[in-house]
């Protein structure tokens, strides 16, 4: 959406209620009749540019909708857990709406998804530049142990989860309370700074926050309970570390939480399991382990 420069009020109102309350709120990419054969269009030609309702043919059977608001503001659809398809469809892309053109070549996303560019090579080091994209047919996913379904967790247990690796990386990584950093961004009540703690002094194989907050452990916390925000609240725990919230209303309805591997690689490693109260360790089965990774943040359900 924000490659279409499509801004979270931009939707139509497509009038079927949602679930929980109201009516369900649609993005259209394009207009079908001026872009019949779908050029540079994400979401494909099946569900006519309508961007919530293509993700949910691809990744639900029918059933109930329910609508609520993303980070970014922008209307999002899901439905019962029930209800996910045990092999989601996805999108190929290629550069000519004809598959079987002698021109056409293969498209590819970004590896790690950290663009919306498209590459002539799985590996994400060719860029596509100059070729329009169009979706030419919907995959079939393969089965395989997605760690975010093995490792499912509603909101209490998400926030519980969050917790613990927050008061783990705390306890072991850092100590005193006293061994902060000033991050120099005014706090929201613009009185102080925010002070955070840093577990990147310590051996990568043993930190509780992940790379994509550089191993901070507020920053950790308040992104995985909180949508984005201009700043932050900040206060004193009860065992006197500092400690970061958001506004209320930026809550996340379903909060994102840290799952754990034996390997940086989520591809490679085993998923670990996380002690309880206050007991940092990570469990390989019944088995303690020494080393460990944050390997993603994974999206609790109700």
């Amino acid at each position: 959406m924000a490659t279409r420069l499509i801004g979270p009020g931009d939707y139509y109102d497509s009038g079927a209620p949602a679930a929980n309350g109201g009516t369900l709120k649609d993005y259209i990419e394009d207009n079908s009749g001026n872009n019949w054969d779908g050029r540079n269009i994400y979401s494909g030609q099946g569900g006519f540019y309508d961007l919530n309702a293509s993700i949910m043919s691809k990744l639900y059977n029918s059933g109930t909708t329910y609508q609520g608001q993303d980070t970014n503001g922008y209307y999002e659809w899901w439905r019962p857990l029930n209800r996910k398809k045990a092999l989601p469809l996805y999108p190929s892309y290629a550069s000519n709406s004809d598959i079987f053109s002698s021109s056409n070549r293969q498209l590819f996303p970004h590896p790690q998804l950290a663009t919306c560019g498209f590459y002539l090579d799985p590996n994400g080091t060719v860029p596509a530049s100059g070729y329009s994209f169009y979706v030419v047919g919907l995959c079939q996913a393969i089965p395989s142990s997605d760690r975010c379904t093995v490792d499912r967790l509603n909101v209490r247990e998400a926030k519980e989860r969050i917790e613990w690796a927050r008061q783990c990386g705390l306890r072991q990584n850092i100590g005193s309370p006293s061994r902060w950093f000033d991050t120099g961004e005014l706090a929201l009540d613009q009185s102080t700074t925010l002070k955070d703690y840093s577990e990147a002094v310590v051996p990568d194989d043993r930190r509780y926050s992940g790379s994509g907050v550089s191993y901070e452990i507020n920053a950790a916390y308040v992104s995985a309970l909180y949508k984005s925000g201009t700043s932050a609240y900040q206060a004193l725990d009860a065992q006197g570390y500092y400690k970061w919230g958001r506004d209320p209303s930026l809550v996340r309805q379903r909060p994102l939480y840290p799952i754990f591997g034996t390997s940086p690689d989520i591809n490679s490693g085993a998923l670990l399991t996380p002690g309880t109260g206050s007991d940092c360790n990570l469990y390989n089965g019944a088995t303690p382990v020494t080393s460990f990774y944050v390997n993603k943040y994974c999206e609790s359900v109700y």
